[in-house]
C-alpha cells in the first residue's frame, strides 16, 4: 500500500520543553492506525503539527507525497486531511447543523449531500438539527464533531481521543461507526486513543509514544501480543518484574 502520510524525524517545543523528539511514523492508504500512549506522551501534540496547528520546529511531514510543515491548517484542510480535536471542541452557541456547515468552510460547491450523508451516520443529529451543540450529551458531542470532520470530505482523519469521557456503551457505538466510516467511505484514520483496548481492536497497525518518542511499532495483533502492551496498557500482569513502570525493551515491527 500507498503511504498517505508520512512523518519524519519531527520535532516539537512548548518553549523549552522538548514535546516530540525525532518522531517518525507512516499511515498507509485505506487503513486505521493508532497511536497509544499515558498522559503526556505527546499524542495530542503530535495531531496538532500533523494538521498545522502547531510549527514543528524540526523535521517533515508529508501528505500524499506533498509537504505540510509549515502550512495553515485551512490549506491542509483542503488537500483532505481533518483534524477532530481532543475535547470535540463543537461551537456551543451554534446549533447542530451550524456546526456541521462550519466544516465545511472550506467548499464552495453543494454540502447538501454531505449532510445528509452525517445525518445518516448519525441519526440523532438529524433529530436535533436545530439544537444548540452546548445542549447536547458529549456523546452527541462526539458524534457532531466527527461529522464536523466527515464535512470537509477528508481522504485521511485525525481523531484525538474520541472515547474521552463517554461510557463504555457510547464508545463501543462511536468506534463502530469510525470502522464503518473507514470501510464504505474509504476515509483514512490516525487515531489517538487511551482505550488500547478498542483501539488495538479497531485499528490495522498501531504505535505507541513514549516522552515525545515511538518506542514501539507493530501490527495490532502483534502489539496486542507484547508483554509491554498487555501490562501497561491492557491492565494484564506480564511474567516480567512487579511494579516496573518503563519499557525494558525498545522494539520497531514493521
Amino acid at each position: 500500500m500507498t503511504a498517505m502520510l508520512e512523518v519524519l524525524n519531527l520535532e516539537a517545543h512548548y518553549g523549552a520543553i522538548m514535546a516530540l523528539r525525532g518522531v517518525s511514523l507512516s499511515v498507509e492508504e485505506g487503513r486505521i492506525v493508532t497511536i497509544l500512549g499515558a498522559n503526556g506522551a505527546g499524542k495530542t501534540t503530535l495531531m496538532k503539527t500533523i494538521s498545522g496547528v502547531m510549527d514543528p520546529t524540526k523535521g517533515q511531514i508529508l501528505f500524499m507525497g506533498r509537504h505540510v510543515e509549515g502550512r495553515d491548517p485551512d490549506a491542509i484542510v483542503r488537500m483532505g486531511l481533518a483534524h477532530v480535536p481532543e475535547g470535540r471542541e463543537v461551537f456551543p452557541f451554534l446549533t447542530v447543523e451550524e456546526n456541521l456547515r462550519m466544516g465545511a468552510f472550506t467548499r464552495r460547491d453543494d454540502i447538501r449531500a454531505d449532510l445528509d450523508l452525517v445525518y445518516d451516520y448519525f441519526p440523532v443529529l438529524r433529530e436535533r438539527r436545530g439544537q444548540p451543540a452546548g445542549t447536547l450529551s458529549g456523546g452527541q458531542q462526539q458524534m457532531l464533531a466527527i461529522g464536523r470532520g466527515l464535512m470537509a470530505r477528508p481522504r485521511l482523519m485525525l481523531l484525538d481521543e474520541p472515547s474521552l469521557g463517554l461510557s463504555p456503551l457510547l464508545t463501543q457505538e462511536i468506534f463502530a461507526i469510525i470502522r464503518r466510516l473507514n470501510h464504505e467511505q474509504k476515509v483514512t484514520m490516525l487515531l489517538v486513543e487511551q482505550n488500547a483496548h478498542v483501539a488495538l481492536q479497531t485499528a490495522d497497525f498501531g504505535y505507541v509514544l513514549e516522552l515525545g518518542r515511538i518506542v514501539m511499532a507493530g501490527s495490532s495483533e502483534r502489539l496486542m501480543a507484547s508483554e509491554d502492551i498487555r501490562e501497561f496498557y491492557l491492565g494484564q500482569q506480564g511474567t516480567g518484574q512487579r511494579g516496573q513502570r518503563r519499557w525494558k525493551r525498545r522494539k520497531t515491527w514493521r
